[in-house]
């Protein structure tokens, strides 16, 4: 079973850091967090939101702080980051994607067995999501559950774990069994979209990607995504085929599944599943914020940063 460590904070109460010492001072020297500025910080970010009468949106510590680790403590980029999450999930070309948001909508996603997550971190602390787009069939549902399902993967993580908000996720995908049928459903519209939601509008740090068992077709699939990827991603993309002892660089062999060469039990998503299955009812109280009405554009003026700060606003290097 998943064990998760919730970071505590309501409209009413102080955060509470549930961080090791180990990961404090990570958070210091990669995000530049200082906690004994944090609580100014997260004050800061939510004085800018509350400047937006049209965000109706959570402001309680917790959910702000992720918005600020995302950016590294830069206030404009935090500020317009969330802007662009809830710009995205308003936007009416998005209905299909965030419209009855919650695991139950798409347990035939996980029953699949595409979408799951390690019950083991990496050797540097970073959460491992496992998707298999290959156990997808087209014929029985569309592309956008397995969007769905990944964004649902996502957001759970970042709500209950906080050390991943320091720490980041990395990908393994398992591209067996992936044919035409799947690919000819990527097109290049969509790829865009699809990239667009995770990079500019997510606060999680994406720290790999690592392809196995890449099909026949995986020249025309990456070929259509790669032109959507940051060259910061891209730096990290590494292509294993199927020689999974390349995987122990990055994984201890204990914790890789034994059918990925390592010692652990052999993968399943049942855990994972349940997870999020028990998490239907936040998703559900989720639903109630967003975007009241369009903001024009998100990004905002150094002359706002400044008033909405009273003057504390701090300058810090861009990522």
């Amino acid at each position: 079973m998943h064990k998760v460590i919730m970071a505590t904070s309501t409209p009413n109460t102080e955060y509470v850091c549930t961080l090791s010492e180990a990961r404090i001072k990570q958070a210091e020297e990669e995000l530049n967090e200082k906690p004994q500025w944090r609580s100014r910080d997260i004050q800061a970010l939510r004085d800018m939101v509350l400047k937006k009468p049209e965000l109706k949106i959570r402001t309680d510590d917790a959910f702000l702080l992720r918005f600020l680790r995302a950016k590294k403590f830069d206030y404009d980029r935090a500020f317009n980051l969330l802007v662009r999450h809830y710009e995205m999930k308003a936007d009416e070309k998005n209905k299909s994607l965030f419209s009855n948001l919650r695991p139950a909508s798409v347990k035939h996603v996980l029953e699949a067995g595409v979408t799951g997550v390690l019950p083991h971190r990496d050797k540097l602390g970073r959460r491992v999501i496992m998707f298999r787009p290959g156990r997808w069939d087209p014929s029985k549902y569309p592309i956008d559950d397995i969007f769905r399902t990944n964004f649902l993967t996502l957001t759970t993580l970042l709500e209950e774990e906080e050390e991943i908000q320091i720490c980041g996720i990395i990908l393994l995908a398992d591209l067996k069994h992936m044919g035409w049928k799947q690919t000819k459903k990527i097109k290049p519209f969509y790829a865009k979209k699809m990239f667009k939601a995770m990079e500019d509008c997510f606060p999680m740090r994406f720290k790999g990607i690592h392809y196995l068992n890449e099909p026949a077709v995986f020249d025309y699939i990456f070929a259509i995504m790669k032109p959507f990827l940051k060259e910061k991603i891209l730096s990290r993309v590494h292509f294993h085929g199927n020689k999974y002892h390349e995987l122990k660089e990055y994984i201890d062999e204990e914790h890789l599944p034994s059918d990925y060469g390592g010692q652990g039990p052999p993968f399943s998503n049942e855990d994972w599943m349940k997870t999020l299955m028990d998490s239907d009812s936040h998703f559900d109280s989720e639903a109630k914020y967003g975007l009241v009405k369009s903001t024009g554009k998100s990004e905002t003026s150094k002359e706002t940063t400044v008033d909405c700060l009273a003057g504390s606003y701090r300058k810090l290097d861009i990522e």
